[in-house]
Protein backbone atom coordinates (compact mmCIF):
# COMPACT_ATOMS: atom_id res chain seq x y z
CA UNK A 1 0.00 0.00 0.00
CA UNK A 2 2.00 3.16 -0.68
CA UNK A 3 1.43 6.37 1.00
CA UNK A 4 -1.48 8.17 -0.11
CA UNK A 5 -3.65 4.77 0.33
CA UNK A 6 -2.26 4.24 3.58
CA UNK A 7 -3.56 8.01 4.65
CA UNK A 8 -6.76 7.50 3.04
CA UNK A 9 -7.16 4.52 4.47
CA UNK A 10 -6.44 5.94 7.69
CA UNK A 11 -8.97 8.88 7.21
CA UNK A 12 -11.82 6.51 6.38
CA UNK A 13 -11.78 4.77 9.97
CA UNK A 14 -11.14 7.65 11.79
CA UNK A 15 -14.15 9.02 9.33
CA UNK A 16 -16.25 6.09 9.95
CA UNK A 17 -14.94 4.43 13.85
CA UNK A 18 -15.05 7.99 15.69
CA UNK A 19 -16.58 11.43 13.16
CA UNK A 20 -13.00 12.11 13.16
CA UNK A 21 -12.36 14.73 9.93
CA UNK A 22 -9.46 15.31 8.42
CA UNK A 23 -7.74 18.91 6.64
CA UNK A 24 -4.91 19.21 4.76
CA UNK A 25 -4.02 22.48 4.30
CA UNK A 26 -0.72 24.44 2.54
CA UNK A 27 2.16 25.42 4.93
CA UNK A 28 0.70 28.89 4.58
CA UNK A 29 -2.40 27.30 6.09
CA UNK A 30 -4.65 27.86 3.18
CA UNK A 31 -7.49 24.87 2.40
CA UNK A 32 -6.57 22.09 -0.08
CA UNK A 33 -9.79 19.28 0.94
CA UNK A 34 -11.61 18.22 3.51
CA UNK A 35 -13.71 15.48 3.96
CA UNK A 36 -16.20 17.31 5.53
CA UNK A 37 -19.78 17.98 4.08
CA UNK A 38 -19.58 21.11 4.79
CA UNK A 39 -16.17 22.74 5.64
CA UNK A 40 -16.35 26.19 5.46
CA UNK A 41 -17.81 27.39 8.73
CA UNK A 42 -15.35 25.22 10.58
CA UNK A 43 -12.41 26.38 8.22
CA UNK A 44 -13.02 30.03 8.39
CA UNK A 45 -13.52 29.46 12.64
CA UNK A 46 -9.80 27.94 12.34
CA UNK A 47 -7.89 30.52 9.82
CA UNK A 48 -8.95 33.25 11.95
CA UNK A 49 -8.50 32.50 15.54
CA UNK A 50 -5.80 33.05 17.70
CA UNK A 51 -4.11 29.42 17.36
CA UNK A 52 -3.59 30.10 13.91
CA UNK A 53 -0.24 32.56 14.88
CA UNK A 54 0.69 29.78 18.01
CA UNK A 55 1.07 27.07 14.95
CA UNK A 56 2.85 29.27 12.15
CA UNK A 57 5.43 29.89 15.43
CA UNK A 58 5.43 26.28 16.47
CA UNK A 59 6.29 25.29 12.92
CA UNK A 60 9.13 27.47 12.69
CA UNK A 61 11.01 25.80 15.36
CA UNK A 62 9.81 21.96 15.19
CA UNK A 63 7.80 19.52 12.59
CA UNK A 64 6.29 17.68 15.39
CA UNK A 65 2.27 17.86 15.61
CA UNK A 66 0.45 20.27 18.22
CA UNK A 67 -3.19 20.41 19.47
CA UNK A 68 -4.85 23.77 19.40
CA UNK A 69 -7.61 25.66 20.35
CA UNK A 70 -9.45 28.30 18.61
CA UNK A 71 -11.95 30.63 19.81
CA UNK A 72 -14.69 28.80 19.85
CA UNK A 73 -12.13 26.49 21.99
CA UNK A 74 -12.89 23.14 19.51
CA UNK A 75 -9.83 20.91 19.76
CA UNK A 76 -7.81 20.25 16.99
CA UNK A 77 -4.73 18.32 16.00
CA UNK A 78 -2.61 19.92 13.35
CA UNK A 79 0.47 17.41 12.24
CA UNK A 80 2.85 18.65 9.86
CA UNK A 81 4.71 17.20 6.60
CA UNK A 82 8.03 17.11 5.87
CA UNK A 83 10.58 16.74 3.55
CA UNK A 84 14.04 15.14 3.85
CA UNK A 85 15.28 19.03 4.46
CA UNK A 86 13.10 18.92 7.58
CA UNK A 87 10.46 21.86 5.30
CA UNK A 88 7.55 21.76 5.70
CA UNK A 89 5.61 20.51 2.85
CA UNK A 90 1.59 20.87 4.16
CA UNK A 91 -0.52 20.44 7.12
CA UNK A 92 -2.52 17.67 7.66
CA UNK A 93 -5.70 18.47 10.90
CA UNK A 94 -7.77 16.53 12.67
CA UNK A 95 -10.81 18.17 14.15
CA UNK A 96 -12.42 19.76 15.54
CA UNK A 97 -13.19 17.57 18.75
CA UNK A 98 -13.88 17.87 22.51
CA UNK A 99 -12.31 15.92 24.95
CA UNK A 100 -15.52 15.55 27.78
CA UNK A 101 -19.23 16.58 26.95
CA UNK A 102 -19.70 20.25 26.49
CA UNK A 103 -22.98 22.35 26.65
CA UNK A 104 -23.30 24.65 23.71
CA UNK A 105 -23.68 27.48 26.34
CA UNK A 106 -20.69 28.34 26.31
CA UNK A 107 -20.53 28.21 22.12
CA UNK A 108 -23.51 30.59 21.93
CA UNK A 109 -21.76 33.19 24.51
CA UNK A 110 -18.87 33.23 21.70
CA UNK A 111 -21.04 33.31 18.76
CA UNK A 112 -22.67 36.40 20.90
CA UNK A 113 -19.36 38.15 21.09
CA UNK A 114 -18.11 37.78 17.29
CA UNK A 115 -21.76 39.41 16.46
CA UNK A 116 -22.16 36.25 14.38
CA UNK A 117 -25.71 36.22 12.26
CA UNK A 118 -28.91 34.01 12.89
CA UNK A 119 -28.17 32.35 9.77
CA UNK A 120 -24.40 31.40 10.85
CA UNK A 121 -25.64 30.80 14.13
CA UNK A 122 -27.63 28.72 13.38
CA UNK A 123 -25.32 26.85 10.85
CA UNK A 124 -22.89 26.09 13.51
CA UNK A 125 -25.15 24.81 16.19
CA UNK A 126 -25.92 22.44 13.64
CA UNK A 127 -22.43 21.77 13.13
CA UNK A 128 -21.57 21.40 16.54
CA UNK A 129 -24.18 18.40 16.97
CA UNK A 130 -22.09 16.29 15.17
CA UNK A 131 -18.89 17.31 16.47
CA UNK A 132 -17.18 14.02 18.47
CA UNK A 133 -16.15 13.87 21.88
CA UNK A 134 -12.40 11.91 22.22
CA UNK A 135 -10.75 11.36 24.60
CA UNK A 136 -7.14 12.34 24.69
CA UNK A 137 -5.56 8.80 25.02
CA UNK A 138 -7.71 7.80 22.18
CA UNK A 139 -6.64 11.09 19.94
CA UNK A 140 -3.01 11.08 20.61
CA UNK A 141 -2.97 7.21 18.86
CA UNK A 142 -4.44 9.10 16.09
CA UNK A 143 -2.27 11.47 15.51
CA UNK A 144 0.36 9.03 16.31
CA UNK A 145 -0.80 7.21 13.63
CA UNK A 146 -1.53 9.94 10.99
CA UNK A 147 2.27 11.09 11.39
CA UNK A 148 3.71 7.68 10.86
CA UNK A 149 1.80 7.76 7.47
CA UNK A 150 2.86 10.87 6.67
CA UNK A 151 6.67 11.10 7.24
CA UNK A 152 7.26 7.51 8.10
CA UNK A 153 8.59 8.41 11.37
CA UNK A 154 7.20 6.99 14.93
CA UNK A 155 6.61 9.26 17.71
CA UNK A 156 5.77 9.04 20.97
CA UNK A 157 2.38 11.11 23.00
CA UNK A 158 4.80 13.12 24.57
CA UNK A 159 6.01 14.47 21.93
CA UNK A 160 2.94 16.02 20.76
CA UNK A 161 3.00 19.68 21.63
CA UNK A 162 0.11 21.90 23.42
CA UNK A 163 -0.84 25.04 22.78
CA UNK A 164 -0.30 26.50 25.94
CA UNK A 165 0.65 30.11 25.18
CA UNK A 166 -1.14 33.43 25.93
CA UNK A 167 -3.52 32.95 23.32
CA UNK A 168 -4.13 36.70 21.54
CA UNK A 169 -6.77 38.36 22.06
CA UNK A 170 -9.08 39.56 19.56
CA UNK A 171 -8.36 43.76 19.78
CA UNK A 172 -6.21 45.92 21.98
CA UNK A 173 -9.02 47.16 24.36
CA UNK A 174 -10.21 43.76 25.18
CA UNK A 175 -6.10 43.06 25.72
CA UNK A 176 -6.57 46.03 28.22
CA UNK A 177 -9.47 44.23 29.87
CA UNK A 178 -7.67 40.77 30.84
CA UNK A 179 -6.09 40.84 34.23
CA UNK A 180 -4.10 38.12 35.60
CA UNK A 181 -5.34 35.26 37.82
CA UNK A 182 -4.75 36.58 40.76
CA UNK A 183 -6.39 40.48 40.37
CA UNK A 184 -8.92 41.55 42.19
CA UNK A 185 -10.61 42.70 39.02
CA UNK A 186 -10.52 39.31 37.89
CA UNK A 187 -12.22 37.58 40.71
CA UNK A 188 -14.69 40.67 41.54
CA UNK A 189 -15.61 40.52 37.77
CA UNK A 190 -16.20 36.53 37.90
CA UNK A 191 -18.16 36.50 41.04
CA UNK A 192 -20.16 39.61 40.68
CA UNK A 193 -21.72 38.20 37.42
CA UNK A 194 -22.32 34.98 38.79
CA UNK A 195 -24.44 36.86 41.84
CA UNK A 196 -26.29 38.76 38.85
CA UNK A 197 -26.61 35.58 36.58
CA UNK A 198 -25.30 37.65 33.84
CA UNK A 199 -22.17 35.61 32.07
CA UNK A 200 -19.10 38.08 31.07
CA UNK A 201 -17.02 38.17 27.88
CA UNK A 202 -14.52 35.82 26.74
CA UNK A 203 -13.93 33.88 30.18
CA UNK A 204 -11.74 30.93 28.26
CA UNK A 205 -9.80 33.61 26.61
CA UNK A 206 -9.00 35.20 30.27
CA UNK A 207 -7.77 31.65 31.83
CA UNK A 208 -5.85 30.63 29.41
CA UNK A 209 -3.99 34.05 29.54
CA UNK A 210 -4.44 34.30 33.39
CA UNK A 211 -0.47 33.61 34.38
CA UNK A 212 0.67 30.58 36.04
CA UNK A 213 1.17 31.30 39.52
CA UNK A 214 3.57 29.82 42.18
CA UNK A 215 1.48 27.86 43.79
CA UNK A 216 2.71 24.82 41.91
CA UNK A 217 5.76 26.09 40.07
CA UNK A 218 7.17 24.21 37.33
CA UNK A 219 4.34 22.31 36.75
CA UNK A 220 1.41 23.91 34.61
CA UNK A 221 -1.00 21.42 35.00
CA UNK A 222 -1.24 20.93 38.17
CA UNK A 223 -1.61 24.86 39.14
CA UNK A 224 -4.50 25.20 36.17
CA UNK A 225 -5.82 22.45 38.15
CA UNK A 226 -5.68 24.14 41.48
CA UNK A 227 -6.73 27.51 39.95
CA UNK A 228 -10.00 25.56 38.70
CA UNK A 229 -10.65 24.07 42.49
CA UNK A 230 -10.81 27.42 43.77
CA UNK A 231 -12.76 28.86 40.97
CA UNK A 232 -15.19 25.96 41.35
CA UNK A 233 -15.15 26.70 45.12
CA UNK A 234 -15.70 30.52 44.98
CA UNK A 235 -18.67 29.97 41.97
CA UNK A 236 -20.31 27.55 44.78
CA UNK A 237 -20.46 29.64 47.54
CA UNK A 238 -21.50 32.70 45.17
CA UNK A 239 -24.09 30.87 43.58
CA UNK A 240 -25.39 29.61 47.57
CA UNK A 241 -25.44 32.72 48.19
CA UNK A 242 -27.29 34.11 45.01
CA UNK A 243 -30.18 31.37 46.23
CA UNK A 244 -29.20 27.89 44.33
CA UNK A 245 -30.09 25.27 46.96
CA UNK A 246 -26.76 24.13 49.00
CA UNK A 247 -27.35 20.67 48.22
CA UNK A 248 -27.75 20.83 44.56
CA UNK A 249 -24.69 23.15 44.31
CA UNK A 250 -22.37 21.32 46.10
CA UNK A 251 -23.02 18.06 43.99
CA UNK A 252 -21.98 19.84 41.09
CA UNK A 253 -18.91 21.14 42.80
CA UNK A 254 -17.90 17.52 43.28
CA UNK A 255 -18.80 16.52 40.04
CA UNK A 256 -16.72 19.20 38.65
CA UNK A 257 -14.07 18.89 40.58
CA UNK A 258 -13.44 14.93 40.05
CA UNK A 259 -13.99 15.75 36.85
CA UNK A 260 -10.87 18.54 36.45
CA UNK A 261 -8.59 15.83 38.72
CA UNK A 262 -9.39 13.11 35.79
CA UNK A 263 -8.08 15.30 32.76
CA UNK A 264 -4.35 15.86 31.98
CA UNK A 265 -4.37 19.09 29.50
CA UNK A 266 -4.69 22.61 30.02
CA UNK A 267 -7.48 23.01 27.52
CA UNK A 268 -9.26 20.20 29.41
CA UNK A 269 -9.25 22.12 32.81
CA UNK A 270 -10.24 25.35 31.33
CA UNK A 271 -12.83 23.90 29.37
CA UNK A 272 -14.38 22.43 32.91
CA UNK A 273 -13.90 26.11 34.57
CA UNK A 274 -15.98 27.50 31.69
CA UNK A 275 -18.69 24.95 32.00
CA UNK A 276 -19.33 24.91 35.59
CA UNK A 277 -19.30 28.59 35.51
CA UNK A 278 -22.04 29.10 32.57
CA UNK A 279 -24.28 25.98 34.41
CA UNK A 280 -24.30 27.84 37.92
CA UNK A 281 -24.43 31.56 36.23
CA UNK A 282 -27.71 29.86 34.42
CA UNK A 283 -29.38 28.72 37.36
CA UNK A 284 -29.08 31.72 38.98
CA UNK A 285 -29.99 33.55 36.64
CA UNK A 286 -33.21 30.70 35.98
CA UNK A 287 -34.08 31.88 39.60
CA UNK A 288 -35.16 35.23 38.47
CA UNK A 289 -38.14 33.91 36.78
CA UNK A 290 -40.91 34.07 38.85
CA UNK A 291 -44.18 31.87 37.98
CA UNK A 292 -46.24 35.02 38.44
CA UNK A 293 -45.29 35.72 34.91
CA UNK A 294 -47.04 34.25 31.85
CA UNK A 295 -45.11 31.81 29.93
CA UNK A 296 -44.98 34.27 27.15
CA UNK A 297 -43.08 36.83 29.48
CA UNK A 298 -41.06 34.46 30.91
CA UNK A 299 -39.95 33.16 27.56
CA UNK A 300 -39.31 36.56 26.29
CA UNK A 301 -37.41 37.70 29.78
CA UNK A 302 -34.88 34.60 28.81
CA UNK A 303 -34.42 35.77 25.55
CA UNK A 304 -33.44 39.23 26.71
CA UNK A 305 -31.02 38.26 29.02
CA UNK A 306 -29.64 35.83 27.03
CA UNK A 307 -29.19 38.42 23.98
CA UNK A 308 -29.07 41.54 25.34
CA UNK A 309 -25.23 42.62 25.03
CA UNK A 310 -26.25 42.29 21.47
CA UNK A 311 -27.82 45.05 19.37
CA UNK A 312 -31.60 43.55 19.33
CA UNK A 313 -34.82 45.70 18.77
CA UNK A 314 -38.42 44.84 19.33
CA UNK A 315 -39.16 43.40 15.30
CA UNK A 316 -36.02 40.98 15.81
CA UNK A 317 -37.74 39.85 19.22
CA UNK A 318 -41.49 39.51 18.43
CA UNK A 319 -39.89 37.31 15.63
CA UNK A 320 -37.59 35.07 17.52
CA UNK A 321 -40.33 34.39 19.77
CA UNK A 322 -43.19 33.95 17.23
CA UNK A 323 -45.55 36.79 18.20
CA UNK A 324 -46.85 40.26 16.24
CA UNK A 325 -44.47 42.91 17.60
CA UNK A 326 -47.47 45.34 18.90
CA UNK A 327 -49.24 42.20 21.12
CA UNK A 328 -45.63 41.11 22.31
CA UNK A 329 -45.11 44.81 23.42
CA UNK A 330 -48.40 45.42 24.80
CA UNK A 331 -48.09 42.09 26.97
CA UNK A 332 -44.68 42.94 28.20
CA UNK A 333 -45.67 46.16 29.24
CA UNK A 334 -48.66 45.28 30.88
CA UNK A 335 -47.42 42.52 32.83
CA UNK A 336 -43.66 44.23 33.83
CA UNK A 337 -44.85 47.83 33.89
CA UNK A 338 -42.27 48.73 31.76
CA UNK A 339 -41.22 48.94 28.21
CA UNK A 340 -38.63 46.00 26.19
CA UNK A 341 -36.64 48.57 25.27
CA UNK A 342 -36.47 49.95 29.24
CA UNK A 343 -35.76 46.11 30.19
CA UNK A 344 -32.77 45.96 27.93
CA UNK A 345 -31.69 49.68 29.24
CA UNK A 346 -31.74 48.31 32.70
CA UNK A 347 -29.87 45.01 31.97
CA UNK A 348 -27.12 46.87 30.05
CA UNK A 349 -26.82 49.30 32.90
CA UNK A 350 -26.46 46.96 35.55
CA UNK A 351 -24.07 44.70 33.73
CA UNK A 352 -21.79 48.04 32.81
CA UNK A 353 -21.04 47.58 36.93
CA UNK A 354 -19.39 44.56 35.95
CA UNK A 355 -17.44 46.49 33.64
CA UNK A 356 -17.20 49.50 36.04
CA UNK A 357 -15.21 47.45 39.02
CA UNK A 358 -11.93 47.26 36.25
CA UNK A 359 -10.39 50.98 35.94
CA UNK A 360 -8.77 49.84 32.91
CA UNK A 361 -11.86 49.68 30.53
CA UNK A 362 -12.72 53.05 29.18
CA UNK A 363 -16.30 54.68 29.35
CA UNK A 364 -15.82 54.69 25.52
CA UNK A 365 -15.69 50.82 25.52
CA UNK A 366 -18.44 50.40 27.42
CA UNK A 367 -20.58 52.49 26.01
CA UNK A 368 -19.72 51.40 22.60
CA UNK A 369 -19.74 47.84 23.95
CA UNK A 370 -23.83 48.27 25.53
CA UNK A 371 -24.88 50.38 22.27
CA UNK A 372 -25.21 53.46 23.94
CA UNK A 373 -24.52 56.46 21.19
CA UNK A 374 -21.65 58.17 23.87
CA UNK A 375 -20.41 58.07 26.34
CA UNK A 376 -22.67 61.00 27.41
CA UNK A 377 -25.41 59.47 26.58
CA UNK A 378 -24.11 56.35 28.95
CA UNK A 379 -23.41 58.52 31.79
CA UNK A 380 -26.70 60.13 31.73
CA UNK A 381 -28.85 57.45 32.00
CA UNK A 382 -26.70 55.43 34.54
CA UNK A 383 -26.92 58.68 36.63
CA UNK A 384 -30.83 58.71 36.10
CA UNK A 385 -31.72 54.67 36.96
CA UNK A 386 -28.72 54.51 39.75
CA UNK A 387 -28.39 58.71 41.07
CA UNK A 388 -25.04 59.04 40.60
CA UNK A 389 -22.54 59.13 37.60
CA UNK A 390 -20.25 55.81 36.22
CA UNK A 391 -17.40 57.91 37.24
CA UNK A 392 -18.35 58.02 40.77
CA UNK A 393 -19.69 54.27 40.84
CA UNK A 394 -16.18 53.64 39.99
CA UNK A 395 -14.45 55.61 42.37
CA UNK A 396 -16.85 54.63 45.29
CA UNK A 397 -16.47 50.79 44.80
CA UNK A 398 -12.47 50.66 44.23
CA UNK A 399 -10.52 48.75 46.70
Amino acid sequence: MDHYAHLNSLEDIFLNTAGLYSWHFTPELELLSSNHPNPAPLRNIFVLSSCRTFLSDHLKEKNTPVYLYDDFFFLWAAIPVFNNQNQIRSVHFLGPVFTTSVSDTYIREEMNIHNMSIKSKKELLDLIEHIPVIPTFTLNNYIIQMYYALNNVLITAGEIALQNKEKSLPDHDNAAETPSHTSYFYETLLLKSVSDGVPIDNLASILSTAQIGMMCPGNPVRQKKDEAISLITLFTRTGIQAGINPEKAYRLSDTYIQSVEAVNTIPEIIQFIVIMYLDITHQVHELSYTQSHSGLIRECLSYLDLHFLEDIQLEQVAKELGYTKYYLSQSFKKEMGISISQYLTRKRISYSKVLLANPQISMQSISSRLFFSNPSHFSSVFRKLEGITPSQYRKENLP
